[in-house]
């Protein structure tokens, strides 16, 4: 498939109509948007997945949406590598050379979990082709330093003991971590750091620092397959953007909300351009806050009445915390082509061959790390390369230094996503702390006074938070529950 081709037809756009919520019926130019009595003007700040989708089925519906991004880019939480990209506080690049990689690089959600999720379903769509990780590649996992294949590792008693641990979060129980749980099943040590993989990290945290019963809730509510898929030649970034492109003309970015009175019979909106601190206001009927929970968390955004109670007590009871997205380019596969996952090493938990399935090179190592070790990792800069490349070394008897990709000053090619630096994100994805449950999220979510509403990963409630389909199934909840606050 000719990669440069099919970006040109996704650049295209395809929008409202596909895949719409059931209760608003699909829109298109043949089956224009409803005409509507409704003149008020609705604002929802963030530009991310939630907030993209919320505008794309709000105006399906006629009715009027503004979109304020406080960044100067759309997609948030979802970002690829773009040659086009410059260096920032968050996004380091250790060389000036460009990356090798014939297929994208993802910086930020890179994975469709569950092939008939919403967001599965917005791919299947567009027609784009896909690879599924689940079924293509193995994993294969670190063990006391050492570096042990899948199959060999199948039939260990200690990493069957762990793997029903897994299996089986829906019937853990208890009232504290993650990591507590962990050790009170009598799992052998040597796995803990495999389980903190899988768990723990793939919630971009650490399983000493995520509540057991959170994670246990959203396990017994996940209602999706368990496959992973991955798009062969199109950045997820692309995807996202064509997807909702008819709404694209709505953002208005370097938008930075400071400020929401919902005491009056409308709601004022302030804030300013923080790349010259321009002031800005605007008068709406409604207002949907998408942003991420570390946002709200550090009172970035005041609210005029102040958040009652039952909302402060929810974002008390998650956390979002570093997280760390890095590219590693290497002249040769010593990994093995059909690897996927390898997890359970101290510094990077988790390492992806991010070509498999895409590429025959395929030299192309990507390292999420997330939580405490993010936070550490995270202060060492451009450093943190050295770091992962030394760990690879001891994992694979020094293969890693001696197949890197340098360039003419013997830099190594690499490129560092720092989510914790990003000014409006400010780390991975939301968490439940130990005591945190699937009722904080509902109560996040809830509206107030049919004037304020709230979308986003960490909003939904069907165990999906932390991923593009949680942020897609709560724009989904709070643009319903705007069109029935407004009557339309």
């Amino acid at each position: 498939m000719n990669r440069r081709n099919v970006l040109k037809e996704l650049g295209l756009g395809i929008t409202a109509g596909m895949l719409l919520p059931g209760w608003l019926g699909a829109c298109s130019e043949d089956n224009p948007p409803p005409k509507t009595t409704y003149d008020g003007r609705i604002a929802i700040v963030g530009a991310g997945a939630a907030g993209l989708y919320i505008a794309d089925i709000l105006k399906a519906k006629g009715l009027k949406v503004v979109v304020l991004e406080a960044s100067d880019r759309v997609g948030g939480r979802v970002r690829t590598l773009k040659t086009t990209d410059k260096p920032t506080p968050s996004l380091l690049f250790n060389s000036l050379s460009e990356m090798g990689s014939d297929f994208p690089n993802e910086l930020g959600a890179g994975l469709v979990k569950g092939s008939d999720s919403a967001w599965g379903k917005f791919i299947q769509e567009l027609k784009l082709s896909t690879v599924n990780v689940t079924n293509s590649a193995a994993d294969n996992y670190v063990v006391s330093g050492a570096y042990v294949d899948g199959a060999s590792l199948a039939t260990n008693p200690d990493f069957i003991e762990a793997k029903n641990f897994l299996d089986t979060l829906a019937s853990q129980s208890g009232t504290g971590s993650v990591q507590d749980a962990v050790l009170s099943a009598g799992i052998n040590a040597n796995m803990h750091a495999i389980l903190n993989a899988w768990i723990g990290n793939a919630s971009l945290t650490s399983n000493d620092r995520m509540g057991m019963k959170g994670i246990s809730e959203a396990a017994g509510l996940w209602t999706r397959n368990k496959e992973m898929l991955m798009l062969t030649d199109n950045p997820m970034q692309d995807a996202l953007l064509s997807r909702f492109s008819k709404v694209i003309v709505d953002v208005q970015m370097n938008a930075a909300v400071k400020q929401i009175d919902y005491s009056g019979a409308t709601v004022v909106v302030s804030g300013e351009n923080p790349t010259n601190a321009e002031p800005f206001s605007l008068e709406v009927e409604k207002v949907i806050v998408t942003v991420p929970v570390s946002i709200l968390k550090k009172g970035m955004i005041n609210f005029t009445p102040g958040l009652p109670a039952e909302k402060v007590a929810a974002l008390n009871s998650m956390e979002m915390e570093a997280c760390l997205r890095v590219l590693l380019d290497f002249k040769a596969n010593f990994w093995g082509d059909n690897s996927g996952f390898l997890y359970g090493a101290g510094q990077a938990p988790e390492y992806f061959n991010s070509g498999v399935g895409r590429s025959e090179l395929s030299k192309t190592l990507s390292a999420t790390i997330s939580g405490a070790k993010a936070s550490e990792l995270s202060l060492l800069g451009k450093n943190v390369i050295g770091v992962l490349i030394a760990e690879l070394d001891a994992i694979f008897s020094g293969k890693a230094s001696t197949h890197i990709r340098t360039d003419v000053h013997d830099s190594a090619i690499a490129v560092i996503q720092d989510w914790s630096t990003e000014p409006y994100i400010l780390g991975g994805a939301s968490y439940s702390k130990p005591g945190g449950t699937n009722q904080h999220r509902i109560d996040l979510g809830a509206p107030l006074n049919d004037k304020l509403f709230f979308a986003g990963e960490a909003t939904d409630s069907n165990g999906e938070f932390g991923t593009i389909n949680g942020a897609l199934l709560s724009a989904e909840r709070a643009a319903r529950e705007v069109a029935e606050a407004i009557g339309v």
